[in-house]
């Protein structure tokens, strides 16, 4: 179809010699973000019960003293993700960026099998931007920018999950039983990594239902569930598993996925269908995934004609991964949306190569065009943030930790104390105050948060910039300290303030 000048100005982003230069600029970006890279909280939680395990055999959060014994014992942890994490400690020492750079090694082997996935796939004489345009939707996405360089296990889990159906799609091309049970291990990697990863053996037995593949759904379905029995490996011992349970059933975090009438729990099955019903919240939480989910919900409107005669089984494994999570994931958030982010911009990039080469829409290319745009402003954003927030951290607190005379204090400190001070000191983190707190219907006075700490023995406490200015728990907001019977003032250092426990 000849272009016009208008669909030549229009196309110019999605030509790949642009796609290649955005990949480029945005790689250069993301690799100086890294350095001295902001602590995330999740690095911390998440480091600690790998630092445990390699210390001590058991996995624990000695920080969080006082809420559900998660101090002697953790028994609701991401299990490879944390395996991985001992793993790397012992071989390379005690470090956050050692743990940040193990995802995005991960991130980085994800985007391997995706280009392997467009090799097998799809014609190669096809246009490249099809894979170009999937790339640089997932590698320029606000979400994927932080959470790529952080310790978490959405990266993980992702990659698992995306080459399960990789090797699903080999067995529907050759029927190799291989492929199956390349693709239930994937699965079951990917529940083993985390608990949501059960959404991937449920997605690849229904893709292979639908594919009327009975035999080999069944076959699936063995290796992923026995694959998942490996999450279970540790809950047998003693009462490991009546721990599990109890902490799963009080885990601070779940009561925001939880829904209320008055003051009674819905039932089991109306609160499923709650969520499937609230759904769409996830795809709008933040700036981070709007407009991620814009493109890829516009896309399913518009050709769900083409992908369902010409990509079916992405078609059904995606919307069944968006079904499966709703109803089997602990709660809403928007970083479980990673989890669908490979389908999604495959779905998206299918239609807007087919836009700009077989329709004069020009409407829907310049919406196209602007949502790009759009995605670019919010990357951007979060760069600017994240450039803003990092700093060399662990030397920053060492310098004011190296002000407590004492031997062997208890600390109360920000998270982030733990890299690389968790060696030599016993800390207690500020979490244990906030899930304290999250039990209690009425923020409490800075007097009784006091004594809950003076309770923890805490010998001293450590308030930062972001512990003075918090909107939510205002105890110590503006870094005024009040008169009390607990805690005094012992010094300032920048933006620190360290308070000394008087009664000791």
């Amino acid at each position: 179809m000849p272009q016009s000048l208008w669909d030549k100005i229009l196309i110019f982003p999605f030509r790949k010699r642009i796609l290649l230069i955005i990949l480029a600029v945005t790689a250069i970006v993301t690799g100086a973000s890294m350095w001295h890279r902001y602590i995330h909280i999740d690095d911390c939680l998440f480091g600690e019960e790998a630092y445990w395990l390699a210390k001590e055999g058991v996995v624990k959060v000695k920080s969080f003293e006082g809420i559900l014994g998660l101090e002697n014992r953790t028994m609701v942890y991401h299990k490879l993700n944390i395996l991985c994490g001992a793993a790397i400690i012992k071989l390379f020492g005690w470090s956050v960026y050692y743990f940040k750079l193990f995802t995005f090694a991960v991130y980085l082997l994800f985007f391997y099998v995706f280009y392997r996935f467009f090799r097998i796939f799809r014609d190669r004489n096809e246009d490249q931007r099809l894979l170009l345009i999937a790339v640089m939707l997932i590698f320029t996405s606000p979400l994927m920018v932080y959470l790529s360089f952080t310790y978490r296990p959405e990266i993980l889990v992702m990659f698992f999950g995306f080459l399960s159906y990789f090797f699903l799609e080999n067995h529907l091309q050759d029927s190799r039983i291989k492929w199956l049970v390349f693709a239930g291990l994937s699965a079951g990697l990917a529940f083993f990594t985390h608990l949501n990863g059960m959404i991937f053996p449920i997605a690849g037995a229904v893709l292979l239902l639908f594919q009327r593949k009975y035999k080999s759904a069944f076959i699936f379905s063995a290796v992923a569930g026995l694959t998942c029995l490996l999450y279970t490996y540790d809950l047998w011992q003693g009462d490991n598993f009546e721990v599990f349970m109890y902490q799963i059933r009080n885990w601070p975090t779940l009561r925001f996925g939880k829904t209320y009438l008055g003051n009674n729990v819905l039932n089991f099955f109306t609160l499923k269908l709650m969520n499937l019903l609230n759904e769409h919240q996830r795809f709008f939480w933040s700036e981070k995934v709007t407009v991620f989910s814009i493109f890829f919900l516009g896309s399913l409107i518009i050709k769900f004609r083409t992908l369902r005669t010409k990509y079916r089984s992405l078609l059904i494994y995606t919307l069944t991964l968006i079904v499966a999570l709703s109803l089997t994931g602990s709660h809403i958030a928007e970083r479980y949306m990673m989890y669908y982010y490979p389908y999604m911009a495959i779905i998206t990039a299918i239609a807007i190569i087919s836009t700009f080469d077989h329709t004069r829409r020009y409407a829907l290319k310049s919406a196209f065009v602007l949502l790009l745009a759009l995605q670019f402003a919010f990357t951007t954003f979060q760069f600017v943030r994240i450039f803003r927030l990092n700093a060399d951290y662990p030397m920053i607190q060492a310098e004011v930790l190296s002000h407590i005379p004492d031997k062997d204090p208890k600390i109360l400190a920000p998270d982030e104390f733990i890299f690389n001070n968790i060696v030599d000191h016993r800390l207690l983190s500020y979490h244990a105050l906030k899930y304290y707190q999250d039990d209690i219907p009425v923020i409490l006075p800075q007097d009784s948060i006091l004594q809950r700490a003076s309770c923890l023995r805490a010998d001293y406490i450590v308030l930062d910039h972001f512990i003075t200015h918090d909107d939510h728990y205002t105890w110590f907001k503006d870094g005024i300290i009040k008169t009390n019977p607990y805690y005094t003032e012992f010094l300032k250092d920048g933006d620190y303030i360290i308070l000394k426990r008087i009664n000791r």
